[in-house]
């Protein structure tokens, strides 16, 4: 491993010099992790390699430590990352930068898996570490958008639609109802069509959690488009940009609530605006997690999305669990049985 060391001098109450040797600086340790991504185990996955947005948080995590310590004039090592450091780095995040709830607990539990990661490499980390707390924005706080099936009747429905946006409008519809993420819709290609005695399957290894999925097409509209009109590969900016002017075309303009960033502050605030404002691509799984939910069994829904937690899929849905709706479709079922 080609991490720096370094001598550190930490002062006793006697001020009698106490020197401590092969100290590592947390930001080196960190550089070192991130260039071995490649070999990384994914956590709860039993894969290896982590993916693109994975260590793209890391990397951010390395930019806000950097800015950490200049603001602090101060450098951190892995066994000084103590309750005091721990709770001033968590100030710094959620006070002086005013980031999210979200986003701080986020980076609070990168920085304990770095940490964890150097100790089992046989480095010396702070005891503390083992105690830092990751925290999320509350149920209550959240605001979730989705596109409800008259809403995606409007989209379905549109006419006369520019030529540059054809494709985007493409890939809308086949997210609607396919239910993956924006990052392994926009890499289909028609290799991943299967014809299957059931109707028309697609085949795909989804990116975050490395797991083999098939998906069945049952819309009549998004099957014609993947058989006859398969779409031209659109960037995600670009795709992200669209959608809004697609909803708006399709009257998607309830006004509501929701996080939009500030120009001035470049920090997400609440305001009111129609909806199409606060269409993104994470709208196409969470409206077809949504949409079908009570209707089709959790488990089979989870496996679609990729949910690997129950507790985990209905809080991505902004929901508790409709036992009604499963005691309905158990009694459907069961009457079969009977």
């Amino acid at each position: 491993m080609h991490v720096k060391y370094y001598k550190k001098t930490i002062k006793k109450t006697h001020q009698t010099p106490l020197k401590i040797e092969k100290s590592i600086l947390f930001l080196d340790y960190l550089n070192h992790f991130i260039s071995n991504a490649a070999t990384k185990r994914v956590r709860g996955y039993g894969t290896v390699g982590l993916s693109y947005n994975t260590i793209r948080t890391y990397k951010s995590l390395f930019r806000i430590v950097k800015a950490y310590e200049v603001d602090k004039s101060e450098q951190l090592y892995l066994d000084s990352i103590d309750k005091y450091t721990a709770e001033s780095f968590t100030r710094f995040l959620k006070i002086e930068q005013q980031y999210s709830d979200n986003y701080c607990g986020q980076l609070l539990k990168l920085l304990k898996i770095i940490l964890r990661d150097a100790e089992k490499s046989g480095l010396e980390v702070h005891p503390y570490s083992n105690y830092i707390e990751s925290f999320k924005q509350k149920s209550s706080d959240r605001i979730l958008h989705v596109l409800n099936p008259d809403e995606i009747k409007a989209l379905k429905g549109l006419q006369h639609i520019p030529e540059e946006y054809k494709d985007t409008y493409k890939w809308l519809l086949i997210g609607l109802s396919i239910g993956q993420r924006v990052s392994d819709l926009l890499k289909l290609t028609p290799r991943n069509l299967r014809k299957a005695t059931s109707g028309l399957y697609i085949d795909i290894v989804q990116q975050k959690t490395k797991k083999a999925v098939t998906i069945g097409v049952a819309d009549p509209l998004v099957i014609e488009i993947l058989e006859k009109e398969f779409p031209k590969k659109v960037s995600q900016v670009s795709f992200n940009k669209e959608i809004k002017v697609l909803c708006k075309m399709a009257r998607i303009n309830e006004f509501v609530s929701g996080f939009k960033n500030n120009p001035k502050t470049r920090r997400k605030e609440i305001v009111s605006a129609q909806k199409y404002e606060f269409v993104t691509s994470h709208i196409m799984r969470r409206s077809f997690a949504s949409n079908y939910y009570g209707k089709i069994e959790t488990p089979l829904l989870m496996n679609i999305t990729g949910h690997s937690k129950e507790s985990t899929f209905l809080t991505y849905i902004g929901t508790h669990q409709n036992k009604d709706a499963l005691a309905d479709l158990f009694m459907q079922q069961a009457g079969v049985i009977w």
